[in-house]
Protein backbone atom coordinates (compact mmCIF):
# COMPACT_ATOMS: atom_id res chain seq x y z
CA UNK A 1 0.00 0.00 0.00
CA UNK A 2 1.08 3.60 -0.58
CA UNK A 3 -0.23 7.04 0.29
CA UNK A 4 -2.50 6.80 -2.77
CA UNK A 5 -4.23 3.73 -1.36
CA UNK A 6 -4.63 5.45 1.98
CA UNK A 7 -6.07 8.53 0.27
CA UNK A 8 -8.63 6.46 -1.65
CA UNK A 9 -9.73 4.52 1.41
CA UNK A 10 -9.89 7.59 3.61
CA UNK A 11 -11.87 9.56 1.00
CA UNK A 12 -14.45 6.79 0.76
CA UNK A 13 -14.83 6.62 4.54
CA UNK A 14 -14.93 10.40 4.92
CA UNK A 15 -17.64 11.13 2.34
CA UNK A 16 -19.78 8.27 3.60
CA UNK A 17 -20.07 9.79 7.08
CA UNK A 18 -23.39 11.55 7.66
CA UNK A 19 -21.84 14.35 9.70
CA UNK A 20 -19.43 15.12 6.85
CA UNK A 21 -22.31 15.27 4.38
CA UNK A 22 -24.07 17.79 6.60
CA UNK A 23 -20.91 19.91 6.92
CA UNK A 24 -20.26 19.96 3.19
CA UNK A 25 -23.92 20.65 2.42
CA UNK A 26 -23.82 23.66 4.74
CA UNK A 27 -20.80 25.00 2.88
CA UNK A 28 -22.38 24.47 -0.55
CA UNK A 29 -25.68 26.06 0.46
CA UNK A 30 -23.90 29.06 1.93
CA UNK A 31 -21.92 29.71 -1.25
CA UNK A 32 -24.93 29.23 -3.52
CA UNK A 33 -27.01 31.53 -1.36
CA UNK A 34 -24.36 34.23 -1.61
CA UNK A 35 -24.34 33.84 -5.37
CA UNK A 36 -28.04 34.60 -5.57
CA UNK A 37 -27.93 37.40 -3.00
CA UNK A 38 -24.96 39.18 -4.60
CA UNK A 39 -26.91 40.83 -7.47
CA UNK A 40 -29.57 41.94 -5.00
CA UNK A 41 -27.46 43.62 -2.32
CA UNK A 42 -24.03 43.92 -3.97
CA UNK A 43 -22.69 46.94 -5.81
CA UNK A 44 -22.53 47.19 -9.59
CA UNK A 45 -20.88 46.09 -11.78
CA UNK A 46 -21.72 42.48 -11.04
CA UNK A 47 -18.68 40.52 -12.16
CA UNK A 48 -17.00 37.31 -11.11
CA UNK A 49 -13.88 39.27 -10.18
CA UNK A 50 -15.84 41.36 -7.66
CA UNK A 51 -17.82 38.45 -6.24
CA UNK A 52 -14.88 37.20 -4.10
CA UNK A 53 -14.90 40.38 -2.04
CA UNK A 54 -18.59 39.81 -1.35
CA UNK A 55 -18.10 36.14 -0.48
CA UNK A 56 -14.98 36.36 1.65
CA UNK A 57 -16.78 36.90 4.95
CA UNK A 58 -18.54 33.57 4.59
CA UNK A 59 -15.54 31.74 3.15
CA UNK A 60 -13.16 32.88 5.89
CA UNK A 61 -15.66 31.67 8.49
CA UNK A 62 -17.11 28.44 7.09
CA UNK A 63 -14.03 27.01 5.37
CA UNK A 64 -11.94 27.05 8.59
CA UNK A 65 -14.81 25.50 10.55
CA UNK A 66 -15.35 22.71 8.03
CA UNK A 67 -11.62 22.16 7.48
CA UNK A 68 -10.87 21.68 11.17
CA UNK A 69 -13.84 19.36 11.71
CA UNK A 70 -12.80 17.30 8.69
CA UNK A 71 -9.22 16.98 9.86
CA UNK A 72 -9.05 16.90 13.66
CA UNK A 73 -9.84 13.17 14.01
CA UNK A 74 -8.08 12.04 10.83
CA UNK A 75 -5.17 10.27 12.51
CA UNK A 76 -5.79 10.48 16.23
CA UNK A 77 -8.95 8.35 16.04
CA UNK A 78 -6.92 5.46 14.59
CA UNK A 79 -4.28 6.08 17.23
CA UNK A 80 -6.83 5.85 20.04
CA UNK A 81 -8.35 2.66 18.66
CA UNK A 82 -4.98 1.06 17.91
CA UNK A 83 -5.74 0.80 14.18
CA UNK A 84 -2.73 2.97 13.38
CA UNK A 85 -0.37 0.18 14.49
CA UNK A 86 -2.05 -2.25 12.11
CA UNK A 87 -1.81 0.28 9.31
CA UNK A 88 1.88 0.83 9.93
CA UNK A 89 2.53 -2.92 10.05
CA UNK A 90 1.78 -2.96 6.31
CA UNK A 91 4.44 -1.82 3.80
CA UNK A 92 3.80 1.89 4.32
CA UNK A 93 5.34 4.58 6.47
CA UNK A 94 4.04 7.29 8.74
CA UNK A 95 4.69 9.78 5.96
CA UNK A 96 2.39 7.73 3.69
CA UNK A 97 -0.34 7.96 6.32
CA UNK A 98 0.05 11.71 6.71
CA UNK A 99 0.28 12.48 3.00
CA UNK A 100 -2.61 10.15 2.08
CA UNK A 101 -4.82 11.62 4.79
CA UNK A 102 -3.96 15.20 3.81
CA UNK A 103 -4.69 14.55 0.13
CA UNK A 104 -7.95 12.81 1.03
CA UNK A 105 -9.39 15.38 3.43
CA UNK A 106 -8.20 18.35 1.41
CA UNK A 107 -9.52 16.77 -1.78
CA UNK A 108 -12.97 16.29 -0.27
CA UNK A 109 -13.14 19.90 0.89
CA UNK A 110 -11.61 21.31 -2.30
CA UNK A 111 -13.95 19.29 -4.53
CA UNK A 112 -16.94 20.60 -2.62
CA UNK A 113 -15.77 24.20 -2.95
CA UNK A 114 -15.08 23.87 -6.67
CA UNK A 115 -18.47 22.28 -7.28
CA UNK A 116 -20.20 25.12 -5.42
CA UNK A 117 -18.20 27.95 -6.98
CA UNK A 118 -18.44 26.87 -10.61
CA UNK A 119 -22.22 27.14 -10.55
CA UNK A 120 -22.02 30.80 -9.57
CA UNK A 121 -25.16 32.02 -11.34
CA UNK A 122 -24.91 35.76 -11.96
CA UNK A 123 -22.58 38.47 -13.18
CA UNK A 124 -20.22 38.95 -16.05
CA UNK A 125 -17.79 36.04 -16.29
CA UNK A 126 -14.11 36.99 -16.23
CA UNK A 127 -12.81 33.49 -16.61
CA UNK A 128 -9.13 33.93 -15.83
CA UNK A 129 -9.68 35.88 -12.64
CA UNK A 130 -12.49 33.59 -11.55
CA UNK A 131 -10.37 30.45 -12.02
CA UNK A 132 -7.63 32.14 -10.00
CA UNK A 133 -10.15 32.85 -7.24
CA UNK A 134 -11.20 29.18 -7.24
CA UNK A 135 -7.54 28.15 -7.00
CA UNK A 136 -6.86 30.52 -4.09
CA UNK A 137 -9.99 29.25 -2.32
CA UNK A 138 -8.78 25.67 -2.72
CA UNK A 139 -5.40 26.72 -1.27
CA UNK A 140 -7.19 28.33 1.69
CA UNK A 141 -9.13 25.10 2.19
CA UNK A 142 -5.80 23.21 2.19
CA UNK A 143 -4.55 25.52 4.95
CA UNK A 144 -7.43 24.65 7.27
CA UNK A 145 -7.69 20.96 6.47
CA UNK A 146 -3.93 20.86 7.07
CA UNK A 147 -4.34 22.62 10.42
CA UNK A 148 -7.03 20.12 11.37
CA UNK A 149 -4.79 17.18 10.46
CA UNK A 150 -1.85 18.86 12.23
CA UNK A 151 -3.70 18.90 15.56
CA UNK A 152 -4.69 15.28 14.93
CA UNK A 153 -1.00 14.40 14.57
CA UNK A 154 0.19 16.49 17.51
CA UNK A 155 -1.92 15.01 20.31
CA UNK A 156 -2.89 11.56 21.55
CA UNK A 157 -6.68 11.82 22.02
CA UNK A 158 -9.62 13.08 19.97
CA UNK A 159 -10.74 15.31 22.82
CA UNK A 160 -7.43 17.16 22.88
CA UNK A 161 -7.45 17.42 19.10
CA UNK A 162 -10.95 18.90 19.12
CA UNK A 163 -10.05 21.40 21.84
CA UNK A 164 -6.87 22.46 20.04
CA UNK A 165 -8.70 22.72 16.71
CA UNK A 166 -11.39 24.94 18.17
CA UNK A 167 -8.73 27.01 19.92
CA UNK A 168 -7.26 27.77 16.49
CA UNK A 169 -10.71 28.67 15.16
CA UNK A 170 -11.40 30.87 18.16
CA UNK A 171 -8.08 32.68 17.77
CA UNK A 172 -7.88 33.21 14.03
CA UNK A 173 -11.57 33.41 13.08
CA UNK A 174 -13.39 34.89 16.06
CA UNK A 175 -11.05 37.11 18.10
CA UNK A 176 -8.17 38.07 15.79
CA UNK A 177 -9.83 41.32 14.70
CA UNK A 178 -10.81 42.09 18.29
CA UNK A 179 -7.22 41.64 19.46
CA UNK A 180 -5.97 43.96 16.74
CA UNK A 181 -8.57 46.61 17.55
CA UNK A 182 -7.80 46.35 21.27
CA UNK A 183 -4.06 46.75 20.68
CA UNK A 184 -4.66 49.70 18.34
CA UNK A 185 -6.90 51.39 20.89
CA UNK A 186 -4.42 50.74 23.70
CA UNK A 187 -1.45 52.12 21.79
CA UNK A 188 -3.48 55.10 20.63
CA UNK A 189 -4.58 55.88 24.17
CA UNK A 190 -0.95 55.74 25.27
CA UNK A 191 0.06 58.06 22.45
CA UNK A 192 2.22 55.40 20.80
CA UNK A 193 0.23 54.74 17.62
CA UNK A 194 -1.47 57.83 16.29
CA UNK A 195 -1.32 56.59 12.68
CA UNK A 196 -2.25 52.97 13.31
CA UNK A 197 -0.21 49.99 14.42
CA UNK A 198 3.57 49.89 14.09
CA UNK A 199 4.79 47.99 11.04
CA UNK A 200 5.89 44.94 13.06
CA UNK A 201 2.49 44.59 14.75
CA UNK A 202 0.67 45.24 11.48
CA UNK A 203 2.67 42.47 9.81
CA UNK A 204 2.00 40.12 12.73
CA UNK A 205 -1.76 40.55 12.48
CA UNK A 206 -1.55 40.23 8.70
CA UNK A 207 -0.17 36.69 9.11
CA UNK A 208 -3.55 35.17 10.00
CA UNK A 209 -4.72 32.68 7.33
CA UNK A 210 -7.92 34.58 6.59
CA UNK A 211 -6.05 37.86 6.18
CA UNK A 212 -3.54 36.21 3.85
CA UNK A 213 -6.33 34.73 1.72
CA UNK A 214 -8.14 38.07 1.56
CA UNK A 215 -5.03 39.95 0.41
CA UNK A 216 -4.13 37.35 -2.20
CA UNK A 217 -7.65 37.43 -3.57
CA UNK A 218 -7.86 41.22 -3.53
CA UNK A 219 -4.52 41.61 -5.26
CA UNK A 220 -4.85 38.95 -7.93
CA UNK A 221 -8.60 38.78 -8.55
CA UNK A 222 -10.44 41.99 -7.71
CA UNK A 223 -9.09 45.08 -9.52
CA UNK A 224 -11.37 47.38 -7.54
CA UNK A 225 -9.61 46.76 -4.21
CA UNK A 226 -6.43 48.31 -2.89
CA UNK A 227 -3.88 46.67 -0.58
CA UNK A 228 -2.01 49.78 0.52
CA UNK A 229 1.63 50.67 0.00
CA UNK A 230 3.44 48.43 2.49
CA UNK A 231 5.34 45.69 0.65
CA UNK A 232 4.57 43.10 3.34
CA UNK A 233 0.85 43.55 2.67
CA UNK A 234 1.18 42.85 -1.05
CA UNK A 235 -0.42 39.99 -2.91
CA UNK A 236 2.86 38.20 -3.71
CA UNK A 237 3.85 38.13 -0.06
CA UNK A 238 0.36 36.86 0.73
CA UNK A 239 0.77 34.08 -1.84
CA UNK A 240 4.04 32.96 -0.24
CA UNK A 241 2.47 33.06 3.22
CA UNK A 242 -0.48 31.02 1.97
CA UNK A 243 1.94 28.33 0.79
CA UNK A 244 3.77 28.41 4.12
CA UNK A 245 0.48 27.98 5.99
CA UNK A 246 -0.20 24.86 3.91
CA UNK A 247 3.13 23.11 4.50
CA UNK A 248 4.33 24.60 7.79
CA UNK A 249 1.87 23.37 10.45
CA UNK A 250 1.48 19.88 9.04
CA UNK A 251 5.24 19.61 8.55
CA UNK A 252 5.91 20.53 12.18
CA UNK A 253 3.17 18.20 13.40
CA UNK A 254 4.55 15.36 11.28
CA UNK A 255 8.00 15.85 12.82
CA UNK A 256 6.38 15.36 16.23
CA UNK A 257 4.29 12.42 15.04
CA UNK A 258 7.22 10.66 13.38
CA UNK A 259 9.24 10.54 16.58
CA UNK A 260 6.52 9.43 18.99
CA UNK A 261 5.68 6.01 20.36
CA UNK A 262 2.15 5.17 19.16
CA UNK A 263 1.53 2.31 21.56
Amino acid sequence: MTWRSIARQDSALTVSARSVKYLLSLLVLGILLLGYIYPVVGAEPYTTSRFPGFAQGLLTTLVPFVGVLLGYNAVVSDRESGAIRLTLSLPQSRSDVVLGTFVSRTGVLAGTLVAALVVYPFGELELGRFLLFVGLTVAFAAVWSGLGIAVSLAVATKRRALVLGFALLFLFVLVWDTLENALTAGLSAAGLADDGLPAAAEFLFALAPGRVFERATAGFVDPSRSLGEAWYLGEWVALVLLALWIVGPIGLAYARFAGRDLS
